[in-house]
């Protein structure tokens, strides 16, 4: 009873935690949003999930409000929002091979805050970038049919039905770091290209039950099953930096 009770007293705290984290990048966002900021960005992104597939913008793409500390330090709230065409999971059971598209296709909305490294010139910029981010996914969907033939690879099934539930936490978390190089374009008008990889995570417990084609029932509890929000974004934009 001692151990049921202490187990749930860590997941309220790790839920309560990445709820924090996500409230603090927002609550960040918004404060940046209404000062007078040196540089405001808008670019295109395109995330290319590991293990997954490739994932489409939907708009406002990619906002960023850069707000630099001198001439080399860089702090770069920014928002984003993704339609994930498919992620695969982590926490499953050892014997599955869950490197392939699991969930999916999904809504997912991105804050992050990055701080950064800046090599700065009068008509080049490079950052060197690492920081956090935490996300929300919507319309969560589990692809049933790879979950099928992971099953029917595991066991060595002619074929397997997979009728499968989950729960998930509102939000993940994990961590970003990357490069941007920005190209002045004229006057105060710059261009930029970057690339970031993301760590990320989202609890999805998972149970229900695996039928195969001799009629036995397989069945499936995995309450360290996660969404993996690995992957790597690239950004194409531009940027208006005040004088």
């Amino acid at each position: 009873m001692a151990s049921f009770f202490s187990e749930n007293h860590y997941l309220s705290k790790k839920k309560s935690l990445m709820k924090k984290s996500f409230y603090l990048i927002a609550a960040i966002l918004i404060l940046v949003s209404v000062n007078t900021s040196k540089a405001q960005s808008l670019g295109f992104s395109y995330f290319f999930p590991t293990n997954g597939y490739f994932s489409n913008p939907i708009a406002p793409v990619h906002v960023s409000l850069p707000v630099k500390f001198g001439n080399f330090i860089q702090i770069s709230p920014g928002i984003s929002m993704n339609s994930i065409g498919g992620m695969s999971m982590a926490g499953l059971d050892d014997n599955l091979d869950a490197d392939r598209p699991l969930v999916g296709p999904f809504q997912s909305f991105n804050g992050s805050l990055v701080p950064a490294i800046v090599i700065p010139t009068k008509s080049f910029q490079l950052d060197l970038e690492g920081g956090v981010f935490a996300f929300a996914t919507m319309n969560t969907k589990l692809m049933e049919g790879q979950f099928d033939s992971m099953y029917e690879e595991a066991h060595q099934l002619e074929a397997a039905n997979a009728v499968l539930d989950y729960e998930k936490d509102i939000f993940g978390w994990g961590y970003v770091f990357g490069v941007k190089t920005s190209f002045r374009l004229k006057d105060n008008i710059w261009g930029f290209v970057g690339a970031k990889y993301y760590m990320g995570s989202q609890d999805m417990p998972l149970s229900g039950s695996v039928y195969t084609g001799d009629n036995s029932m397989l069945p499936v509890d995995m309450p360290d099953a996660s969404l993996q929000y690995h992957g790597f974004e690239i950004t194409i934009g531009g940027a208006m930096k005040k004088k």
